[in-house]
């Protein structure tokens, strides 16, 4: 058990008691060995010990955090990745300056529907790293585990976003190419209690390169709102079916 863990830091399931911890470090990763339902993001052709090598890589570096969930005899089965984003996004201009991503989010395939990623992002967010930061989150269709969740683009849409609003995100809207490639991408972010505005403002900038997309710019929406419009377009398009 990792040092100076608290009773908060634990969540009882049906299949035993889990471990989260909200800064794992690289050498605690490397003791723990992955859950087999585990590996949703390693790509094709290479193991899934290689996410676990990247969840070390990432870790290692002060700016980013580590959010684990794991079994007492070790096995990881569930973590959020957060990150700077990639100097080749717009969003890398502001890597140091306060804004993070939320890069890969997983739970072992074994493991779900038993509350532990909305824990990991309670407990992980709850840290007052965060306080003063920016955490962005990218919906891309490409990422989803539709095939093992059984769900389609719009109700693994919806499962992520209800999961992001309960963690403290609201939905932007975005002219980024990659975020608009499939409409059921999306893209949210929590704004810290303590981000100031300078770093707000020039997170808004970043959020729209066209002067069509103007509308939009500073006008964030709460998750709820959008997917009650979700709802509706959702019935026109039955509708037109049945007509």
């Amino acid at each position: 058990m990792q040092e100076g863990l608290t009773e908060n830091d634990f969540i009882d399931t049906p299949r035993g008691r889990i471990v989260i911890v909200s800064d794992a470090k690289p050498e605690h990763i490397a003791s723990m060995r992955l859950d087999e339902g585990m590996g949703v993001f390693a790509a094709p052709n290479y193991p899934a010990s290689r996410e676990k090598k990247a969840l070390e890589r990432i870790s290692r570096n002060d700016g980013s955090r580590i959010i684990l969930a794991y079994t007492e005899d070790g096995r990881i089965i569930g973590f959020v990745a957060i990150a700077p984003p990639s100097s080749a996004e717009r969003w890398g201009k502001l890597t140091g300056d306060g804004l993070i991503e939320a890069m890969a989010i997983e739970v072992s395939k074994d493991w779900r529907g038993m509350g532990i990623a909305n824990k990991m992002m309670e407990i992980g967010l709850g840290d007052p790293f965060f306080d003063d930061k920016i955490v962005m989150c990218t919906g891309y269709t490409w990422h989803w585990d539709l095939e093992n969740s059984g769900l389609d683009k719009e109700s693994y849409r919806r499962m992520l976003l209800e999961y992001l609003e309960k963690a403290g995100f609201v939905y932007y809207e975005t002219d980024e190419p990659n975020v608009n490639l499939d409409a059921a991408n999306f893209f949210s972010a929590r704004i810290g209690p303590a981000v100031d505005a300078v770093l707000f403002n020039r997170f808004e900038q970043l959020l729209f390169k066209e002067e069509a997309w103007a509308d939009f710019h500073g006008r964030p929406r709460t998750i709820s709102e959008v997917l009650g419009k979700d709802v509706v377009a959702w019935k026109s398009r039955e509708q037109d079916k049945v007509d």
